[in-house]
């Protein structure tokens, strides 16, 4: 297997026939890393990714960062739950300082900051919490998390979707507005429907979708609660298959799906289980997925395929309510889109940031504005390199020949 191959160091391999395998595809390999990278065209050799000079497997099951080595374990290794390091990796990813320092500033009733404002201050409050501790590996078995995870739920709006205002942020910024003469004369005179048309304008698909993803990683996806949320998300898809936020005025004239909004629902049903997607939810997630393969994941499609945004290039972690190639891939690869040669300019872009070790880096992150950094900006980034290599596990027995020769050509 590619992944392997690239992956998996000499010490596990010496133990099985894999070792054979690995020092006789040396030159399959190296040709591997000499793909044509650039998403805009051809590039010469020197301008090419170089190989890998090791594989970063060894730094990932580093046991410092227990969720890394947990997830590196099961997702590239291939371990079960019942493998003894995944058991030990599992029971210490509690200890993760990360999760030390957020929950050392949960509030006893399960929130952070403020229990009126779940979505501000960004990045710091308590939706974008549940968010970094689902995609961290933190789950309901952890009697705090639980509790948080039941205070989001408490949120969601009687349609099923979650909103990034609450009744009583709603009525203080209708105080506000009344305090400002000039904004006074545009506000009707009853506060209570006005605050309630605007919890229900500030229902986000975005926010929906990671709320969903997250409890989904955390245990929740037998509870009726989200079968509701998810069940809204199918019923807003818009007509392309991309995703818009429903009720936003910002989007009252739009026609375009929003590729922040499609891709967070799509991240959702990415995490419930296959056997269970209801025939409305493959519907949504096949739209879905044809919305994005259709812009080639980052591209215009009416305009010559260019880059949509230059930001969507850069790799981030952790996933809020941005969107880039990575994200794009991560979750079409897991929904099981493989075969497309859509996914080819992606790709190549993908294996253009590898770095010569093997890592990639982090190019951006909210840095400052969590209640703890996870990691450095610039530097490689434990959790971008798992993020690609499941990426590449995933596209390594592609049948495509285009992604084929992504792979193959030197």
């Amino acid at each position: 297997m590619f992944v392997i191959l690239y992956c998996a160091t000499k010490d596990f391999l010496c133990h099985t026939k894999l070792y054979q395998i690995w020092e006789a595809s040396k030159h399959f390999y190296n040709r591997l890393s000499l793909v044509n990278a650039s998403p805009h065209g051809a590039q010469s050799m020197s301008q090419r990714q170089a190989t890998p000079s090791e594989s970063p497997i060894k730094w990932l099951l580093e046991k410092e960062n227990p969720p890394v080595r947990y997830f590196t374990l099961r997702d590239i290794l291939g371990r079960g739950e019942t493998d003894s390091e995944m058991k030990e990796a599992r029971a210490a990813i509690a200890t993760y300082k990360v999760f030390e320092k957020m929950l050392s500033k949960l509030k006893p009733k399960g929130y952070w900051e403020d229990p009126d404002s779940p979505y501000l201050p960004k990045y710091k409050s308590t939706y974008w919490q549940i968010m970094i501790l689902g995609q961290l590996g933190m789950d309901k078995s952890h009697e705090r998390v639980q509790r948080a995870c039941e205070f989001v739920l408490s949120l969601q709006l009687d349609e099923g979707g979650f909103s990034a205002y609450t009744r009583k942020t709603a009525l203080t910024e209708y105080d506000w507005m009344r305090s400002r003469a000039v904004l006074k004369e545009k506000l009707p005179p009853d506060s209570k429907s006005w605050a309630q048309s605007v919890v229900i304008e500030h229902e986000y698909s975005c926010l929906t979708g990671n709320v969903c993803a997250a409890l989904l990683r955390m245990g929740y996806a037998k509870d009726a609660r989200l079968k509701k949320a998810l069940n809204w998300l199918v019923k807003i898809q818009n007509r392309d298959g991309g995703w818009l936020c429903p009720h936003w005025k910002a989007h009252v004239r739009d026609k375009h799906g929003c590729f922040y909004g499609t891709i967070c629902p799509l991240e959702a049903f990415s995490e419930v289980p296959e056997e269970t997607r209801t025939p409305e939810m493959r519907q949504a997630i096949a739209k879905g997925a044809e919305f994005l393969l259709m812009h080639r994941l980052y591209k215009a499609d009416h305009h010559g395929f260019k880059v949509i945004n230059r930001h969507w290039l850069k790799f981030s972690f952790p996933w809020f309510y941005g969107y880039s190639v990575l994200r794009g891939l991560s979750v079409l690869t897991k929904l099981g889109y493989t075969k497309d040669e859509r996914l080819k300019d992606a790709f190549e872009l993908l294996l253009q940031k590898r770095r010569p070790d093997g890592t990639w880096l982090l190019e951006n992150a909210p840095n400052g504005r969590m209640q703890a950094n996870i990691e450095t900006i610039g530097k490689p980034s434990k959790w971008i390199t798992l993020n690609a290599l499941r990426v590449l596990k995933r596209l390594h027995e592609t049948s495509n020949e285009q992604l084929k020769h992504v792979l193959a050509k030197a």
